[in-house]
C-alpha cells in the first residue's frame, strides 16, 4: 500500500510541475515532460516478483494514459513493457544510487523510445529521430536527472522504513517451535 502512495505522490507531483512549466508541442521550442512518477514506479517495482511488476506497472500506466496523456492502454501497455525488461535487467544490478540514477534515465529514454515508435507507427506524429531527440528528449533527460536524484533519495528513505517496521514486527513475533525445542 506504502508504495502505491508513493507512486500516486509523484504522479500528483508530475501534474504540478506540468502546470508550473507548461508544455507546447510545436517544432521549433524544447519540451519538458517530469516523469517523477514513472521512476517512482521503475525503482520501486525493481523489487516484486514479474507478476506484481507487470501488474503494478499496468496500473500505473492507466492512471497515466487517464489522467494525463488521455489516451487508452498506450502508456499501460509501454510501462509494463518496460517495466518487464527491468524485470529482466535488474538481476545483473546492485542497489546503489549511482545504478539507480542510471536506471531511471535508461526507462526514461526506452519510454519515449516506444512512445515514438508508437507515434511513428500510427502516423500521428511525422517527425525524423534526431530531431525527436533534440526538441523533446533533450530537455526532458536533463530535467528529470536533477528530479531522478530526489526520487532515489525518497526510495531508499521509504525501503529503510519498511525495513524497521518489518524488524519490529519480526521482533515482536513470538517463535513457538524455539520455545518447544528449548523444553525438550
Amino acid at each position: 500500500m506504502i508504495h502505491l502512495l508513493f507512486v500516486a505522490v509523484c504522479f500528483l507531483l508530475d501534474e504540478l510541475l506540468i502546470l508550473l512549466f507548461p508544455n507546447t508541442y510545436l517544432v521549433d521550442t524544447l519540451l519538458f515532460i517530469p516523469n517523477l512518477g514513472f521512476c517512482a514506479m521503475i525503482l520501486t517495482v525493481r523489487k516484486f516478483d514479474i507478476v506484481d511488476t507487470c501488474l503494478f506497472s499496468f496500473g500505473c500506466g492507466m492512471i497515466y494514459d487517464f489522467c494525463f496523456a488521455n489516451t487508452f492502454l498506450v502508456y499501460a501497455m509501454i510501462f509494463m513493457m518496460v517495466a518487464s525488461l527491468l524485470h529482466l535487467w535488474t538481476k545483473h544490478l546492485t542497489d546503489t544510487i549511482i545504478e539507480s540514477l542510471i536506471l531511471a534515465m535508461i526507462t526514461i529514454f526506452v519510454k519515449d523510445l516506444l512512445v515514438y515508435y508508437y507515434l511513428d507507427f500510427q502516423r500521428i506524429m511525422n517527425m525524423d529521430f534526431m530531431l525527436y531527440v533534440e526538441r523533446y528528449e533533450l530537455l526532458t533527460l536533463l530535467g528529470n536527472a536533477i528530479l531522478v536524484m530526489f526520487i532515489v533519495f525518497f526510495i531508499r528513505l521509504k525501503d529503510d522504513y519498511l525495513e524497521r517496521r518489518a524488524r519490529r514486527i519480526r521482533k515482536g513475533e513470538k517463535i513457538v517451535w524455539f520455545e518447544m525445542k528449548q523444553k525438550s
